[in-house]
């Protein structure tokens, strides 16, 4: 059986692992790791790695692991990282699969740590805190507090990991009142670059803590979040979609409710998208009301409400189901990049933004299955004051006021437009920068769940925040195991 499992899996590994000595030796030392996780553990193992398995982003779908292994608890998690030392065979971690690039969850030739099984939900006695294991998705942490009439710091897509989402910072409806999701956790419980497993608060580790908030995947494993619980049944949300030609009054309205006096309702937060509609070669908006209790039309919607629109989803509902509506609109397939720009409120550099947006992809409008999309969001005082009171964070966010956050997506279908779609949108972010510059509202910080790798988005946490980190994951991880030279090397790394 050993003989023909190694041959097996030597054939599986891609083509690309063959092409230097280097590679060749990780190819070895794939086979190597997977072969023990398969004899000397009883942890869920497939191979090829891929088998019974999607990822949301066609670019991932198309890697190819040595194996990926299904860990049930961080005793799992610490024997697979053992094993994976070593042999020194490259990994990927896997919470929802959402990421863009490979080796950002699913590794190419590699482990990858799937997480799926990790979804126990533990909400504690006096129900202000729950835990929950990293492999859950936004869908299944909500379906599970439900339950018990709570949720927590959740984002909007049903399928999106809540690992990635909340060590990157966690943008929630909630946000207006609790910050981001990020400092919402009050303990981690991590499996360290040399396997050993730790619980990491404010009290018991707090250089640590901080780090975690913000710093991605820099620093090992985590397998359990600790957060806050709200209480909360059903409420009011959904989407109204509108002409193009609505835009300038969407614009202001938006600016109203992020800098006017409806801001101080809390339970108030909205986004707005503004894309093109590739079919009818037309622009598309939509405007998305959030409103934390059961109450229809709610005074901050107000003037909104009574702007002519095209067809609505708003309704009182759970979070689920409008998790899954969010998801509907972003199903898995397609190559997708992300880009994002951060700037103090104006309508005017709303519309300048979609603008630039509409300029750029004039040039590449009739690529197969393209479709572009801003998400126009508010990025909360509370937000902002939160991480202050948490006694600051590795995001560093700082700012006078509340912030303009501008998602771009793009949407195609072919491996041969990656280049032009590249240009389209490192063309966007350049000029959308240049504009909230020249009018003196450009901000530094980049959500780094919406930047591209060819963005920076550690320089917008500032010097400082950047060099603690930095000397932080060299305390925890001095072998460089999760850095862009180590054997996990998916995501922004810090070294």
């Amino acid at each position: 059986m050993k003989p023909a499992f190694l041959t097996i899996l030597s054939l599986l590994l891609p083509a690309s692992t063959l092409g230097s000595r280097r590679e060749t030796n990780s190819a070895s030392a794939c086979t190597q790791a997977c072969s023990r996780l398969v004899r000397d553990s009883d942890i869920t193992t497939h191979f090829p790695g891929n088998g019974n398995f999607s990822a949301w982003d066609t670019k991932q779908q198309n890697v190819r692991s040595a194996c990926r292994v299904e860990p049930r608890s961080r005793e799992d998690v610490s024997t697979i990282l053992s094993i994976i030392l070593d042999t020194s065979c490259q990994f990927a971690v896997k919470s929802g699969g959402h990421a863009r690039y490979p080796d950002d969850s699913v590794s190419v030739g590699g482990v990858t740590i799937d997480l799926q099984r990790m979804r126990t939900t533990e909400v504690l006695p006096d129900q202000t805190k729950v835990r929950l294991g990293a492999g859950h998705t936004l869908y299944s942490a909500y379906a599970d507090l439900e339950k018990y009439n709570l949720t927590t710091l959740g984002g909007r897509a049903a399928s999106v990991g809540l690992g990635g989402y909340t060590l990157g910072g966690g943008l929630s409806h909630l946000s207006p009142v609790y910050g981001l999701a990020k400092d919402n956790v009050f303990e981690y419980e991590i499996v360290l670059p040399n396997a050993t497993v730790t619980i990491v608060s404010e009290h018991t580790n707090p250089d640590l803590y901080f780090a975690l908030r913000g710093g991605m995947n820099n620093f090992g494993i985590v397998t359990h979040f600790t957060m806050r619980a709200v209480s909360q049944t059903q409420f009011y949300s959904g989407q109204k979609s509108y002409s193009a030609d609505k835009r300038d009054i969407i614009a202001d309205i938006a600016y109203e409710l992020t800098t006017g006096s409806g801001k101080s309702d809390t339970a108030m937060s909205f986004y707005y998208d503004f894309g093109y509609d590739q079919e009818t070669d037309n622009y598309t908006l939509a405007f998305t009301q959030e409103y934390s209790h059961p109450k229809l039309n709610p005074r901050p919607f107000y003037r909104l409400n009574r702007v002519p629109s095209e067809s609505s989803t708003l309704r009182i509902d759970w979070s689920t189901s409008f998790s899954r509506e969010v998801d509907s609109a972003t199903p898995p397939g397609g190559r997708n990049l992300f880009a994002t720009v951060s700037y103090y409120p104006s309508a005017d550099l709303d519309r300048q933004i979609q603008d630039i947006m509409v300029e750029e992809l004039q040039s590449v409008k009739e690529t197969p299955g393209f479709l572009p999309n801003l998400v126009i969001q508010p990025l909360y005082e509370a937000s902002i004051r939160a991480s202050r009171e948490r006694g600051g964070s590795a995001a560093g966010l700082d700012a006078d006021g509340p912030l303009t956050v501008v998602l771009l997506t793009t949407l195609w279908n072919n491996a041969s437009d990656d280049g032009a779609m590249n240009t389209f949108v490192s063309n966007w972010v350049e000029k959308s920068t240049a504009a909230t510059r020249d009018v003196g509202k450009h901000h530094p910080w980049m959500y780094i769940n919406y930047a591209s790798k060819e963005q920076e988005p550690y320089s917008g946490y500032g010097k400082e925040n950047l060099e603690r980190l930095r000397r932080i994951q060299r305390s925890v991880d001095p072998d460089g195991v999760f850095t862009s030279s180590g054997l996990c090397r998916g995501y922004f790394k810090l070294l």
